[in-house]
């Protein structure tokens, strides 16, 4: 049985993560989770993708304990060849989860279940969190192993909600609830009901938007961090300019002038 399957409608991809019972991630999530990217990019109808757990009560947990421990035991028996990968497979994550960050579609992710670990990077990596009320946890609980977050978690979170509340939540090992994940910015959004359906309808709203602004907009703002502020400042010119020159923002602002339109709309 498939662990990450992906399902294209209307536009809306949505990708399902699937690993029964417990819904841990392994090498086979990785490996699935990659080959449904490639799926969605491959399809010029895609505008949206949302990101959600298939089993009950989980979006996707931690990392599955059995192969980190076997890895941990190779690790220490094993030399490493200079330039060899020791986690070639941790690296796969890490690009995997790269590649949602730089996707010019906008990704959502429905949590609907526990979210801890592996699971929560999957998460951190999409742009926006949506979460369900009801009594499970959301975090990386990875010190409580003596470990760290192998694939840009630490990184992710500190940038998401500050250095401060980021040192708390890891070096405790702490996870949260959704209501506390919504109060410190981990998500944006507590669902009434189903977080799916609220994705959906957040996902269907980009259908309304012209695409190449959503691209540009998702790299701007993904690259704030990065940059200094002017240069940030110079990018956004820089494609406010050239989307002035593209035919759908002119119609839309010849719309607008004759009332035709709303911008808030």
């Amino acid at each position: 049985m498939p662990q990450v399957t992906v399902r294209i409608e209307e536009g809306i991809a949505l990708v399902v993560l699937s690993n029964p019972p417990h819904g841990h991630v392994d090498r086979v999530t990785v490996e699935q989770l990659g080959f449904a990217l490639d799926t969605i990019e491959a399809n010029p109808s895609v505008f949206a993708v949302v990101v959600t757990g298939g089993e009950a009560g989980v979006f996707a947990s931690h990392y599955s304990a059995e192969e980190l421990e076997i890895l941990s035991r190779h690790l220490r028996m094993t030399k490493q060849a200079p330039g060899e990968d020791p986690l070639p497979l941790a690296t796969l994550f890490a690009h995997t989860l790269a590649r949602i960050e730089a996707s010019p579609l906008p990704f959502i992710a429905a949590i609907n279940g526990t979210c801890i670990g592996a699971g929560f990077e999957i998460a951190l990596a999409c742009d926006i969190r949506i979460v369900e009320d009801d009594g499970y946890t959301i975090g990386l609980p990875d010190a409580n192993l003596g470990l760290v977050p192998g694939a840009g978690g630490s990184q992710r979170l500190t940038r998401l909600i500050g250095q401060a509340r980021a040192l708390e939540l890891l070096l405790m090992g702490r996870t949260v609830s959704p209501i506390q994940a919504v109060q410190m910015g981990i998500a944006q959004e507590l669902a009434p009901d189903l977080a799916i359906d609220a994705a959906t309808i957040m996902a269907g709203r980009f259908a309304d938007q012209y695409r190449p602004a959503t691209a540009r907009l998702k790299h701007l703002i993904r690259g704030a961090a990065d940059l200094p502020l002017a240069q940030g400042i110079a990018a956004e010119r820089a494609a406010f300019l050239a989307l002035l020159r593209e035919d759908e923002p002119l119609a839309r602002l010849h719309d607008l002038n004759r009332g035709e339109r709303d911008i808030t709309d």
